[in-house]
C-alpha cells in the first residue's frame, strides 16, 4: 500500500501530513526534528513512503535520514508551490504538499546524498555571508543617508555608536567571506568539472563552484530550453480559456540566475565572442536588458555542453554558433 507523506520542516519540529493512493487522509502529527523519532515514525507507518518537503537548510539532512527508509524521496522547489499556499500554517502546509505529491505536481529539486551535497553546503554558506553583507552595507548607506539630514550640526552619539558597530560587523563578515572563499577555491577542484566551466569567460573559481553545486549532474537536463527554465532564465506564462492570467514571471535557480546574469555583465567588458553578439541583439532592436538576458542564456547553453562534453572553451568554435543565431 503506497502512502504519501508531506512533511513542513522546521528547526523545532516537522509536521507529517500522511494520505493513501485515492487521497484520504490516514493522519496528521507533529514530532520534534529528531533524526531517531522521526524513522521510527516512518516505520511505523508500514506500506511503500513516499515523502516529499520543500528544499530549505534542513533538506540535505532529511534527504540522508530518509533515502534508505523510503521508497522514494522528493525534494521540492518552495517557489513553484507558493500559488497553492493560500493559508499558511505547517498542518496546512504538509497537507498540500501530501495532495500534491500524490497528484504529481510538485516540481523536485535534484538531490543524490553524495559529495556534493557537502559541497553544496559550503556554498551555502558562502551565499549566507554574501547576503549579510550586502545588508550591512545597506544598512550603513541608510544610517550615513540619515546622518547628512543633520548639516553642519554635530552628529548624535547613538547615530556614531550604531555606525562603528555596523563597520565593525561588516569588517567581521568581509574576513569571514576571504576565508569561505579559500575553501571554495580548494574543494571546487576535485570535481573534473571544474577546469571545463572556468575555461569559460566569467567562470571564475566561485562561479564554478555555484554551478557545480547547484547543476550536480548536467545529463538531467535533457537540452539547453530545460536548463535555462531550471535557471530562471526564461519566464513563463499561465494561460486558462485562451486568457493570460496576472504577469510574466520567471522561476528557477536564484543562484545560476545570479551566476550567469553577472557572467553576461563581465562577457561584455571584453571584445570576444559574446560582446558581438550582444551588439548583434541591440542592433536587432532588443533593449540593453534583454540583450543581456540574451548573453545569460548563450553563456548558460555554452556552459551545459562544455560540462557534458568534457570540453575545453573554444572561442573560435563559438563564434560561428553565435553568428548563426544573429
Amino acid at each position: 500500500m503506497y502512502k504519501y507523506i508531506g512533511l513542513d520542516a522546521h528547526s523545532s519540529t516537522c509536521t507529517l501530513c500522511v494520505t493513501d493512493a485515492k487521497g484520504t487522509e490516514l493522519d496528521l502529527v507533529t514530532i520534534a526534528t529528531n533524526g531517531r523519532l522521526l524513522i521510527e515514525y516512518i516505520k511505523s507507518l508500514g506500506g511503500t513512503i513516499i515523502i516529499t518537503f520543500e528544499e530549505c537548510d534542513l533538506s540535505i539532512w532529511l534527504f540522508e535520514l530518509f533515502k534508505n527508509h523510503a521508497h522514494k524521496v522528493v525534494v521540492c522547489n518552495p517557489a513553484a508551490n507558493a500559488e497553492y499556499k493560500k493559508n499558511k500554517t505547517d498542518k496546512l502546509d504538509a497537507r498540500n504538499l501530501a495532495k500534491l505529491l500524490r497528484g504529481g505536481f510538485l516540481r523536485p529539486v535534484f538531490h543524490d546524498g553524495s559529495s556534493r551535497e557537502k559541497f553544496r553546503m559550503l556554498v551555502s554558506g558562502y551565499e549566507d555571508v554574501v547576503q549579510e553583507i550586502v545588508r550591512l552595507k545597506n544598512r550603513l548607506k541608510a544610517l550615513r543617508r540619515r546622518a547628512r539630514l543633520y548639516g553642519d550640526k554635530a552628529v548624535p552619539e547613538h547615530v556614531r555608536f550604531i555606525e562603528e558597530r555596523l563597520i565593525d560587523q561588516l569588517g567581521l563578515f568581509l574576513d569571514i567571506r576571504l576565508t569561505y572563499k579559500d575553501e571554495l577555491k580548494k574543494h571546487v577542484r576535485q570535481f573534473k568539472e571544474a577546469k571545463y566551466l572556468m575555461s569559460m569567460p566569467a567562470i571564475k573559481e566561485i562561479q564554478a563552484s555555484k554551478i557545480i553545486a547547484q547543476v550536480v549532474d548536467p545529463a538531467r537536463f535533457h537540452d539547453k530550453y530545460k536548463f535555462w527554465s531550471y535557471c530562471g532564465l526564461v519566464k513563463h506564462q499561465r494561460i486558462s480559456g485562451g486568457r493570460l492570467y496576472g504577469s510574466k514571471r520567471a522561476y528557477g535557480n536564484r543562484t545560476l540566475k545570479c551566476v550567469f546574469k553577472m557572467a553576461s555583465h563581465s562577457a561584455l567588458k571584453s571584445n570576444g565572442a559574446l560582446r558581438h553578439y550582444y551588439d548583434a541583439q541591440r542592433s536587432k532592436g532588443l533593449s540593453d536588458s534583454a540583450a543581456r538576458n540574451a548573453v545569460a542564456r548563450k553563456i548558460a547553453a555554452i556552459v551545459l555542453s562544455l560540462w557534458k562534453n568534457g570540453q575545453l572553451y573554444d572561442e573560435q568554435k563559438v563564434l560561428p554558433y553565435l553568428t548563426a543565431q544573429v
